[in-house]
């Protein structure tokens, strides 16, 4: 071996060119290929999963169900979460009650943080079944999930789809559980909660815990006022412009 590459040092050194098909013939060289006899590729796996999904967008009731057997076969199938998010996204294309329930599970069950984001978020967008149920998942993972961003995607989409009238037992629902996130460890969870009670509430607290955490107690009939919202002084950034420095 070490011959051989002396041997390719003096060649190049004396200006001569080496033909590619010699260069072919050296292990360093040898092209490798993905494919392996009777399987499919990651690749052509992938353009099949994904047209799947481009399929039941647009197929009947029956192939439908079809699909979303099929994709969910692939999915419990596959040890590589990168493929089983390829499969919870073809899923998302697909309208049907078995597809809610099938993420679902894979929202409480896959033990990588990426897929339950990716089953979280096709939940948000296409869920077919009442609103309520849609929420109780929600607070389900906010409560129990170990991954501190699957829980902050799901008071985010607990704030988008929550109803807005604050006379509904569902949105005080909401608002109360969001109370409880208001002193959570985690700072970016504090933060997003108080993003999420603004849509819900329709008041504007800023990032006020105390106003947030007085709003709550006011909804839960604790005490018999509202917070003040912000002032316009409030708003303002609060950085001074050079010149005022």
């Amino acid at each position: 071996m070490l011959l051989l590459v002396l041997c390719g040092m003096s060649v190049l050194l004396s200006g001569c060119a080496v033909e590619n098909q010699y260069l072919a013939k050296l292990p360093l060289f040898e092209a490798k290929s993905d494919k392996i006899p009777g399987l499919d590729s990651p690749h052509e796996r992938k353009k099949i999963i994904q047209e799947k999904g481009k399929m039941g967008a647009t197929a009947n009731e029956s192939d439908r169900e079809i699909l979303v057997a099929q994709l969910v076969h692939e999915y419990q199938t596959c040890p590589d979460p990168n493929m089983r998010r390829e499969a919870v996204d073809a899923l998302e294309k697909i309208p049907h009650p078995d597809r809610d329930r099938h993420l679902q599970n894979i929202l409480r069950q896959d033990d990588n943080p990426f897929v339950r984001l990716s089953s979280l978020e096709a939940l948000g967008k296409t869920y077919s079944g009442q609103q309520e149920e849609l929420i109780a998942v929600l607070i389900d993972r906010i409560k129990t999930d170990p991954d501190k961003d699957v829980r902050l995607r799901s008071v985010r989409i607990l704030g988008q789809v929550t109803p807005k009238d604050t006379r509904d037992d569902l949105n005080r629902t909401v608002v109360l559980e969001l109370g409880h996130l208001l002193q959570d460890k985690i700072p970016a969870v504090r933060y997003e909660t108080m993003q999420s009670l603004q849509k819900v509430s329709g008041k504007d607290y800023g990032n006020d815990i105390n106003r947030w955490l007085q709003y709550i107690r006011y909804t839960n009939g604790e005490v018999p006022d509202l917070p003040p919202e912000r002032t316009m002084a409030e708003k303002m950034p609060s950085v001074a412009l050079p010149m005022f420095k």
